[in-house]
């Protein structure tokens, strides 16, 4: 009975979120603020194309949906850094612990911080004059948490205080992220994650939207190549802008190096495809318990130069 009405309030919460963000789709372009949300974090995810809503399994999940948090085993660490279009720089750093819950259930809870910075912009009044080059910063601080309700489902939240700041343009506000992922069995899993919900950002006597985002997806291990491969889709239905499409597929080779590539159709500017690969090593004697996975992404888009993506994750 729960698995059936969770579902049934996840599929009402989905048709609503789809019918206010087709209402305004690309006709809200640049109507939106605080658009650093919308910079895909971790190289991993990043290499798959942008797949990663239900293939979350480790401290990624922060980002890409809080509910796959709950498919953490040991506490986790993550750094990455984005070099992104338009000379934006990001760094995403995360820390995931798991817990119990009431009932035994387990939990997951994690802590995140987005940043990123933008140098050397040119600035112009409200005449269109210039006014020399403008620095932007932008930073959210994340808590997240994930529960799992039975074997397959699990819900999670994440809380976001967001601050910005374009060239002295100050404001701040306050968001949440709402996500779900079932899991019918060990090959399949279906995610879904409603990203930067919350009132209007403030900056000085002007009122903007957040970049409200709906994330649904499918991951599934084809049965003929073996346990070693994920292959993903995922849709992104963002408030201010087109519907985008991502694949991906990620390969282990003996749990030691993997390679991932993956292809986006968001815009005409803003397609491509992605390639990237990851490794992982334990530590030996006293370090055995600690291992860590170092990922690399590069995307490659129509009307932009490449950018680039490195990550490390800490288990112990």
């Amino acid at each position: 009975m729960k698995r059936v009405v969770l579902c049934g309030l996840m599929g009402i919460i989905f048709i609503v979120q789809s019918a206010c963000v087709e209402a305004g789709g690309k006709d809200k372009v640049g109507a939106t603020t605080a658009l650093f949300l919308n910079i895909a974090q971790g190289a991993r995810p990043a290499g798959m194309g942008g797949a990663f809503v239900a293939c979350v399994d480790d401290i990624n999940a922060c980002w890409w949906n809080p509910a796959g948090l709950i498919r953490i085993n040991s506490r986790e660490m993550l750094y990455s850094n984005t070099r992104w279009i338009e000379g934006i720089d990001g760094n995403f750093i995360a820390y995931a612990q798991p817990t119990t819950a009431y009932e035994g259930k387990k939990r997951v809870i994690a802590g995140s911080v987005v940043l990123s910075n933008a140098s050397d912009i040119d600035g112009y009044d409200g005449q269109d004059k210039p006014i020399g080059s403008l620095k932007v910063e932008n930073r959210a601080i994340v808590f997240s948490t994930a529960l799992g309700l039975t074997s397959a489902t699990s819900i999670g939240a994440s809380l976001k205080a967001i601050s910005q700041d374009l060239g002295g343009s100050k404001g701040e506000a306050m968001a949440i992220d709402l996500g779900w992922l079932f899991s019918p069995g060990e090959d399949l899993s279906f995610g879904m994650n409603i990203q930067n919900i919350g009132p209007k950002l403030k900056t000085e006597d002007s009122y903007n939207e957040l970049p409200l985002n709906l994330k649904i997806g499918f991951c599934f291990k084809p049965a003929i190549l073996g346990d070693n491969v994920k292959a993903a889709v995922d849709v992104d239905v963002p408030r201010d802008n087109e519907v985008s499409v991502h694949g991906g597929v990620e390969y282990w080779t003996g749990n030691v190096m993997c390679i991932r590539v993956g292809y986006e159709r968001a815009s005409g500017k803003r397609s491509g495809y992605s390639i990237g690969m990851g490794f992982k090593g334990s530590g030996e004697g006293r370090l055995k318990a600690i291992n860590s996975q170092i990922d690399y992404a590069m995307l490659s888009y129509t009307d932009f130069d490449p950018t680039h993506r490195v990550s490390m994750i800490t288990r112990f």
